[in-house]
């Protein structure tokens, strides 16, 4: 917990320090005589947690703990037919809410999310297997496997093929 001086007695100042709090993860406890205490929002992970998944190569997401429900929902999810509205539901935001909320902390979208974890997935399948992309893009929640390679190649701009070989021949 630690508090914060504002000496500004401008209510818009106060109110934009106030979102721009919230905004980087801190839980807004009191405000009194120009003090505000806050505290980070999520203090239930512990550093540990938190350098266990940044080691982890899978692991994409930007370590804010307002989205970190948010971001352990695609983790647990990515590979199922999941969306926006899903995500939502499951975190207890409206579909609206969340997708302006992640996109002013991060500057993405929460499909965008989905879809570089399911990338970052995919990419790891074609170095480490040999099964055909087809299947990977079904393993990855894809139903439209040229939908898949569309993304991947928006993503690394060659064909799921093309990047397996290319990235293939570099370790060999």
């Amino acid at each position: 917990m630690a508090d914060i001086l504002v000496n500004d007695t401008n209510r818009e100042t106060k109110n934009l320090l106030m979102k721009y709090l919230e905004t980087a993860g801190f839980e807004v406890l009191n405000i009194e005589n120009n003090f505000v205490s806050v505290r980070l929002a999520d203090e239930r992970f512990s550093t540990t947690n938190e350098n266990k998944e940044s080691n982890n190569p899978q692991f994409i997401f930007p370590s804010i703990p307002r989205l970190r429900e948010v971001f352990n929902y695609i983790e647990l999810n990515y590979y199922q037919n999941i969306g926006l509205k899903e995500v939502a539901r499951a975190v207890g935001y409206s579909p609206a809410y969340l997708t302006d909320l992640v996109r002013r902390i991060t500057g993405k979208t929460v499909n965008t999310w989905i879809i570089e974890r399911r990338i970052k997935e995919a990419s790891t399948l074609l170095l480490e297997t040999t099964y055909p992309i087809k299947e990977i893009a079904l393993k990855l929640g894809y139903q439209d496997i040229s939908y898949f390679h569309r993304q991947f190649r928006n993503y690394y701009k060659r064909t799921p093929r093309t990047w397996r070989e290319t990235q293939r021949c570099q370790v060999a």
